[in-house]
């Protein structure tokens, strides 16, 4: 808020000076990336800086200093500030009056107004994240891309921006067929004695996928009477029967249990989504001609490259019987296959149409989370999407988070085996060691660029050593603060106004409101970089901040004197709590009251 007002007036005094040296163009030329504030990170520079002069400088061919001279003498007048002073070669440096801090206080105890006022005009956004293949239940790593994902979305929306979610259901391919085939082997070898060379004739030299969970759906397959028709039974035990009278019984009821417990786990996890979309629709055959989506837009491609009106489309091209997209001319290392000698379209074919099918339904931002082993893919893409908005005409935002490595620390020591799968540590069962708030904030507290060190000790514990049980506690205390207050008959304000808060006039209060007033301008930050810890880091910040007031200034007193100064600092508390509350809110962590 306080960023805002010095944002607005400073640009009103800029568009002044333009017009007075006669450059009557938009400040927008001068300024593309907008006026640029800074917090000074040392005290004597004021609330809130810019280096605006210095920017302007060598455009308008004039001394940093002059201008500053010129905003200086503007500003300064303005009720906003307490002093405005110029420092090196043209820093300005503003020191916010108080009656702007009761201000912005107001502001945020305001319970109708919103906290995050957003900077940018509203976007439709979709954000495809966790998309897990449905061949084995999520691991910690997948978690850490579902807590970064869903709280990503929450961020865009808060900041004003229309955003869907969706899931990628990767249900078509080879992975599919192995998971039905891991799957009959486990059904099979539950019932009778398979050998080992009847099993590698079965996968065809193939990697099963292991674990517990195929031998515990296996089972389920047993223990389903009418599952299987009687034909189908006999066919499944019988190495020799054909395996299309039987193999796509196993696929299917696999693939649907595994992605019913990825729901579970997303819904325990609270991680909503707005939509799933399923590979298969791609493959399907539609229309009078039978033509799959993959296809229609594979041609659409071939003919764009051809046709002189599509200039910059790049080629569609045949070569060792396969056919490629010569992405190399939007920025890729390499050419890329559409569709293999054999007759085999690529994963990348698949992808094409899918983010085709996005940018039809008019997002102007597409966001993929990937894991951090698509790094090499996100080339190839940029490319994709490039082709795609020339053949639309529709130009969007394409981006992509990539999660690095969670590993999990318990005792100081690794955690390499899950009790249960004997191959990954799944999401849930962290979840029920550990919890939905604790895993969440674990993972948010360092950049999706990094990998993480996941501590379950630490996570569990109820102290304030554990990052997340900080930040609560914090609410925690405000709320047990007005309970106290109510326990003492104090009666506060149905509407706060500026003289409730005139008593407030420590340093340490101000710095508090300042603080708070930064909120806005770190969740904006999320929406352009896409990193989320910063969120967490402020949040971490400002409970820390809370709790050294609460214990260095008395807020509740006996003293009828005081009373001025108790209903303020329980105002600077609500304050606190409800920008805490948000904030946690945003990162799909719950405030709790009683801690």
């Amino acid at each position: 808020m306080l960023e805002i007002w010095v944002r607005d007036a400073l640009s009103d005094v800029l568009r002044s000076y333009l017009k007075d040296i006669g450059q009557n163009g938009d400040l927008s030329t001068f300024l593309p990336k907008g006026v640029r504030l800074e917090f000074p990170k040392k005290e004597g520079f004021g609330d809130i800086s810019t280096p605006v002069a210095m920017h302007l400088s060598p455009q308008l061919k004039t001394p940093p200093r002059k201008i500053a001279e010129f905003l200086h003498a503007s500003l300064s007048a303005l009720p906003l500030f307490q002093s405005v002073d110029i420092a090196g070669p043209g820093y300005l440096n503003f020191t916010f009056s108080e009656q702007a801090v009761r201000r912005t206080l107001l502001q945020i105890l305001d319970p109708h107004a919103d906290l995050v006022v957003g900077e940018e005009g509203k976007r439709r956004v979709l954000v495809e994240f966790v998309s897990a293949n449905p061949t084995g239940p999520l691991h910690v790593g997948h978690g850490r891309g579902a807590a970064y994902g869903d709280a990503l979305s929450r961020i865009l929306r808060a900041a004003g921006h229309d955003v869907t979610t969706e899931y990628y259901i990767n249900d078509a391919g080879n992975q599919m067929e192995m998971l039905g085939r891991s799957t009959c082997l486990a059904w099979r070898k539950l019932q009778r004695t398979v050998s080992e060379s009847e099993e590698t004739a079965f996968l065809k030299g193939a990697t099963p996928y292991k674990g517990d969970y195929i031998r515990e759906i296996a089972q389920e397959m047993i223990d389903s009477p009418g599952l299987l028709s009687p034909e189908e039974t006999r066919a499944a035990l019988d190495p020799l029967a054909p395996e299309t009278g039987y193999l796509g019984k196993f696929t299917e009821y696999s693939q649907n249990r595994i992605m019913d417990g990825i729901r579970e786990d997303l819904q325990k996890f609270e991680v909503p989504f707005d939509g799933f979309f399923s590979e298969k629709i791609l493959h399907e055959k539609k229309g009078g001609e039978g033509t799959d989506a993959i296809s229609v837009w594979i041609n659409r491609v071939r003919e764009a490259s051809l046709q002189e009106s599509e200039a910059g489309v790049p080629d569609v091209y045949e070569s060792d019987g396969a056919l490629w997209l010569r992405t190399t001319v939007l920025g890729d290392d390499k050419d890329r296959v559409l569709l293999r000698s054999d007759g085999r379209l690529t994963y990348f074919a698949a992808d094409i149409a899918y983010h085709a099918l996005k940018m039809e339904r008019g997002f102007d931002v597409l966001i993929d989370v990937w894991g951090a082993d698509h790094h090499g893919y996100i080339p190839r893409m940029n490319a994709a999407v490039k082709t795609l908005s020339l053949i639309l005409d529709h130009p969007v935002e394409f981006r992509v988070a990539l999660i690095q490595l969670v590993s999990l620390v318990r005792d100081g020591r690794p955690v390499s085996m899950s009790t249960r799968g004997g191959e990954f540590v799944t999401l849930r069962e962290v979840l029920d060691e550990v919890g939905v708030d604790a895993t969440r904030f674990s993972y948010l507290t360092r950049s999706h660029e990094s990998s993480l060190e996941f501590d379950l000790n630490k996570a569990k514990e109820r102290s304030m050593d554990n990052p997340v049980y900080y930040v609560q506690y914090a609410h925690a205390r405000v709320r047990s603060l007005l309970r106290q207050a109510e326990t003492r008959g104090l009666t506060l304000p149905s509407s706060w106004t500026d003289g409730d808060l005139e008593a407030l006039r420590e340093p340490a209060e101000r710095d508090l409101v300042r603080f708070m007033d930064r909120f806005s301008a770190v969740v904006n930050d999320v929406t352009r970089s896409l990193e989320i810890h910063p969120l967490t880091e402020f949040l971490t910040d400002l409970a820390g901040r809370y709790h050294h007031f609460y214990f260095h200034h008395r807020i509740l007193s006996q003293e009828p004197q005081d009373r001025g100064l108790m209903i303020a600092r329980i105002a600077l508390s609500i304050a606190a709590g409800r920008v805490l509350e948000k904030g946690l809110g945003l990162l799909g962590i719950s405030a709790p009251d009683v801690m």
